[in-house]
């Protein structure tokens, strides 16, 4: 049998190169016996299985990395003595999480990978891997610092979007990656389209018609959800205006024909505090100029968004007000 001495090089580069995370057929191809390894994964014994193929060289829970590698590991050809360098991709929460959207929840905190693979390859969902099946050829991925590789945020969103059950949190991260600038709005409008079954997903129609309209965040959605509801003109969201030629504002929401702005003040929305200070600004920039500015919060939204959809309506029927003939705007991108 192969002395314990024999196995210390091969295990030691498993160990720096891959967080500890092999397969079987890595071990074997290294020269470790099969006995070896059903003697080290013995009950008690200082290895451990964390998926079909794919052991732990070392015993305990795994970390976040090594559950990433493990995952990845589990989805890549049987028989495969390297790592699957591109031929799987994380996608999904993984990679929303590792970007730093909040809805995703912080990588520590994942409790299932999602890896995307070539639609022939015959593997399916095991322990805290989710499969993910490219219906077409396998996207352009890139290597990430720890070694894996990934799919684009766009991408991951499009793989998770049959997966949410729930419309928010998805409406959320979509919102999130786009005004945290993680992708652009085409690319992102581009991948969710692109899913076979995208007429299928009422909540991924939906999130793509609010992006198309502006809409850049949860509290806007909602907001958007009250004026419909109320019968009220759908407004601009997010446009950019102009007064005389030059700019003015980004206001939450605009209605050009009455010439009345909507701010949806929320700290907890704004990415850091500058952020919210630069919306005060923004508001007294609006109101300075003249235009009647209804001012609200997620939470007024949430408990009781009667008054403020009252005033609103009672300054649209009213309208044009101010300075309308001098206000000029874009949509957002």
């Amino acid at each position: 049998m192969t002395s314990a001495s024999s196995l210390v090089d091969p295990l030691l580069l498993l160990g720096a190169d891959q967080q500890h995370i092999a397969t079987r057929a890595q071990l074997r191809g290294l020269g470790v016996p099969s006995g070896t390894i059903a003697h080290r994964l013995r009950p008690g014994g200082p290895w451990q299985r964390v998926l079909p193929r794919v052991i732990c060289l070392q015993t305990g829970r795994l970390t976040a990395h090594q559950r990433l590698r493990a995952a990845v590991a589990y989805a890549g050809p049987k028989g495969l003595t390297t790592s699957p360098d591109g031929e799987v991709l994380l996608t999904g929460v993984a990679v929303l999480a590792d970007a730093g959207l909040p809805s995703a929840g912080h990588p520590a905190d994942l409790t299932e990978v999602d890896v995307l693979i070539p639609a022939r390859r015959k593997v399916g969902d095991r322990g805290f891997v989710r499969i993910h099946r490219a219906s077409g050829a396998m996207p352009g991925g890139f290597e990430r610092d720890d070694g894996l590789w990934s799919t684009s945020v766009a991408r991951a969103l499009a793989d998770l979007a049959p997966r949410e059950s729930g419309r928010h949190r998805f409406r959320a991260l979509c919102a999130e990656a786009v005004q945290r600038r993680h992708c652009e709005l085409g690319e992102l409008l581009d991948q969710l389209l692109a899913r076979p079954d995208a007429r299928e997903l009422p909540r991924l129609a939906g999130v793509v018609e609010e992006l198309t309209a502006g809409v850049r965040s949860v509290v806007e959605g909602e907001a958007r959800d009250a004026v419909r509801g109320a019968g009220l003109p759908e407004p601009l969201w997010n446009p950019v205006l102009f007064l005389d030629g030059r700019f003015l504002a980004v206001p939450d929401a605009y209605w050009p024909q009455a010439c009345v702005a909507l701010e949806i003040d929320s700290r907890a929305w704004h990415l850091r505090p500058a952020d919210h200070e630069r919306s005060l600004t923004r508001a007294n920039r609006l109101t300075a100029a003249g235009l009647p500015v209804v001012r609200t919060t997620p939470v007024q939204l949430r408990r009781d968004p009667g008054p403020v959809l009252q005033e609103l309506a009672v300054l649209l029927a009213g309208g044009p007000h101010g300075p309308h003939t001098r206000i000029s705007w874009r949509r957002a991108r």
